[in-house]
């Protein structure tokens, strides 16, 4: 990035700095190592969340994305089937 500062620094960098901020690790003689570890695990785990069955099913017990998308749901409820846009399959058999 092109900043003038040294502040914010690489945003994509604030899961790694965490780490230094936190009560018992910031004072610690191996915080680089703590905080590489970490990072790690938190990466991990984020990565794996569609293949954990108690954190993949949340979006269905709390339904927060119905509440984005229910304008959309509603207008296209409402839109008739005749304005609806015809699928063509290129594909050949």
């Amino acid at each position: 990035m092109n900043e003038t500062g040294s502040y914010p620094g690489q945003p994509w960098l604030w899961l790694y700095q965490l780490w230094y901020h936190l009560p018992g690790f910031d004072h610690s003689a191996n915080v680089d190592l703590i905080a590489i570890y970490m990072t790690g695990l938190a990466t991990v785990l984020l990565v794996l969340i569609p293949f954990i069955p108690g954190l993949r099913d949340i979006p269905r017990w709390i339904p927060v994305h119905r509440l984005v998308w229910r304008t959309y749901y509603r207008e296209a409820e409402e839109q008739p089937a005749s304005q609806e846009p015809e699928v063509v399959s290129t594909s050949r058999m």
